[in-house]
């Protein structure tokens, strides 16, 4: 089945689009492209990025995929073939068999998980392959089909704790598991990702390394303006939940359904409304905001916009509420003769840019957040350069402009103060370089090729299914992509592809389950706004939500283990623990250091809790099993 959930990808529609086509054209002799392949698929439309719902490419033949004709009695014998070969081999009820091994996995790592795949799937002699020594797979050759499910939140702790009582499914399907190190215990999303699935040694990374660094055209943004674009400015925004893990200013939801502005905080319109521009917005623009100390701590004292190809549209100073006590020019390049005679309010800043500024208009920004925080302004149609360009480490560390500027653009900035207008400048051109070369440009390299690009060069059919976001930003490679909207659609997409007959080649489905990350995500948001150490009453609903976020992973496993075909192996690894309270701790730490809010000063007994809380995240859990 070829089927296509998730949708439009424009964000406009809440529905769920599917287009199933059953059944699947034989393969004579050797396969050729991966045209055509089973799976989950949401087409890409080269030149755009844009996708195009439930479209299946011609196959070689040129006839429809999907498409049920008389080549069916062929395909049914040559499985019926294949059955007999290993019938006379294995015995007629042979089943293959993984079993985990934990005294040889004391240092076993998210990225050794792959190892199971490939030895699964492709020719040991493949130099991609290697023999895990954390697992046996017994009667090997039986297994045509391996789906591998990532839902992180679930540390190794816990389910050793409690997985007996709340993850019941699992542990009778896939058993008590290994124990898995995560190297960067604060990963979420993308790097998450790829540390399961792009750390495969082998040529491919380094092939791709080194054609990412000859990038030697004009970095200029008035050249790259006008250079062709792989993918719409639009492909790159950031989510809701994007910017609420990133701390943007948002709107507060209130009982009655509306929607509440922190005080002093305004809200772009769409075009034409309020007092925001009907025609002539610009589509995108690159902002950047300098700041100064006065007795309320940062305040906004410069304002810089540049549009697509670098040119000013608004730069001024801006008075702040109250005195200036340090110009903070060292990194704000701002002197105390520049504020001389300067008029300019954040209130007539405010209404200048809500002029200017739509709702339409895509704002891209540096740690834009930052920049919206001190200008009081929410916008939620935002490009972050953080996002783009990726810290090795993961969040919450962040590449410094600076550094993104040298290696990418070929210069220095913030050479002796900041200037706002330089930064945005900078800013906009690595836009620019991401919208020409797609989503893969600037990404954190990986230690190896990527998994689905491994097993597509042995012919092993990929299916990729994740969320819109992460499907457009993650380098698929030969893989199907599937949009999914939540962890039902990611089941039923995983159930849909792996009952279809395969073509004895090999199929690999790879499934992103976020639910349970979204209730840790909303739950420590709920802590970080506290400022206080929760109340015991707080702590009771907390722990409940967690524990039926855990219970409704466990329903989710156990529908997908009982759907699955006889043969099939199943790898299911949480990842990381809870990332999201890890990173909010960290955030506490640097703010108690700092003496801000009101949890007071950091402690040395609050160093070991953040301590033992670190090591608790790094270790996740990893179980598989082959289904009988």
């Amino acid at each position: 089945a070829v089927v296509a959930m998730g949708d439009d990808g424009g964000g406009g529609s809440d529905g769920v689009a599917r287009a199933s086509v059953l059944g699947k054209r034989p393969r004579e002799g050797a396969r050729g492209d991966d045209d055509g392949d089973v799976g989950c698929a949401v087409a890409r439309t080269a030149g755009d990025g844009d996708d195009a719902m439930g479209t299946a490419r011609e196959g070689d033949g040129g006839e429809e995929e999907g498409a049920i004709g008389c080549g069916d009695d062929v395909f049914i014998d040559e499985v019926a073939r294949r059955n007999a070969e290993r019938a006379a081999i294995y015995g007629a009820d042979a089943r293959a068999e993984v079993q985990l091994k934990r005294e040889s996995a004391h240092a076993f790592k998210l990225s050794h998980a792959h190892e199971l795949a490939l030895w699964t799937l492709i020719r040991e002699d493949a130099k991609e392959c290697v023999n895990p020594r954390w697992a046996f797979v017994r009667n090997k050759p039986l297994v045509e089909r391996v789906v591998i499910v990532l839902a992180p939140g679930l540390d190794y702790q816990r389910w050793c704790d409690d997985g007996a009582t709340t993850c019941g499914r699992m542990k009778k399907a896939l058993g008590d598991g290994l124990r898995t190190i995560c190297d960067n215990p604060t990963s979420m999303g993308m790097t998450l990702c790829k540390a399961l699935m792009y750390s495969v040694h082998g040529k491919q990374s380094a092939e791709a390394a080194a054609k990412a660094k000859k990038f030697k055209a004009s970095t200029k943004a008035k050249d790259l303006c006008k250079r062709t674009f792989a993918f719409k400015p639009a492909h790159f925004t950031l989510s809701a939940e994007d910017m609420s893990d990133m701390v943007y200013p948002l709107p507060t939801l209130k009982g009655d359904g509306s929607l509440e502005l922190e005080e002093g905080f305004v809200a772009t319109q769409p075009a034409g409304q309020g007092i925001a521009r009907a025609t002539g917005y610009y589509p995108y623009l690159a902002l950047d905001c300098e700041m100064c100390y006065t007795e309320d701590g940062l305040e906004l004292t410069r304002v810089s916009i540049v549009k697509e190809d670098g040119e000013i549209v608004y730069d001024k100073l801006v008075k702040p509420a109250k005195s200036i006590t340090n110009y903070n020019t060292e990194h704000s390049g701002i002197t105390k003769e520049q504020m001389e005679g300067v008029t300019t309010t954040i209130q007539d800043v405010q209404r200048e840019l809500l002029e200017m500024i739509p709702c339409e208009t895509i704002l891209i920004g540096h740690s834009l957040e930052n920049d919206l925080q001190r200008l009081k302004m929410i916008h939620a149609n935002v490009i972050d350069t953080c996002a783009l360009y990726p810290h090795k480490r993961g969040a919450p560390y962040r590449n410094a402009l600076r550094y993104l500027t040298e290696r990418f653009l070929g210069r220095k900035i913030q050479e002796g103060s900041h200037d706002s207008v330089a930064d945005a400048r900078a800013t906009m051109e690595l836009a620019l370089l991401n919208f020409i070369n797609g989503p893969a440009f600037g990404e954190v390299e990986t230690e190896g090729g990527g998994l689905f690009d491994v097993l597509s060069s042995q012919k092993v059919s990929c299916v990729m299914i994740d969320s819109p976001t992460l499907c457009r930003r993650l380098p698929a490679g030969s893989a199907k992509l599937v949009e999914a909207n939540n962890d039902a659609e990611v089941k039923t997409c995983i159930l849909s592809t792996v009952n279809t007959p395969s073509d004895g080649n090999g199929l690999a489905v790879f499934g992103h389950l976020h639910d349970l990350s979204k209730v840790l995500a909303a739950e420590a948001q709920r802590a970080h706004a506290r400022e206080e150490q929760p109340s015991e009453e707080e702590q009771i609903v907390a722990d409940k939500t967690r524990t039926q976020a855990l219970q409704k992973l466990d329903t989710l496993i156990g529908d997908i283990w009982d759907g699955l075909p006889p043969n099939t192996l199943f790898l299911f690894t949480s990842g990381v623990g809870d990332a999201h309270t890890l990173r909010v701790a960290q955030e506490q730490k640097w703010k108690r250091q700092q003496n801000i809010g009101r949890w007071g000063a950091w402690t040395d007994e609050a160093e070991a809790d953040l301590r033992r809380l670190f090591d608790r995240t790094k270790h996740a859990v990893t179980l598989a099993a082959v289904k009988q």
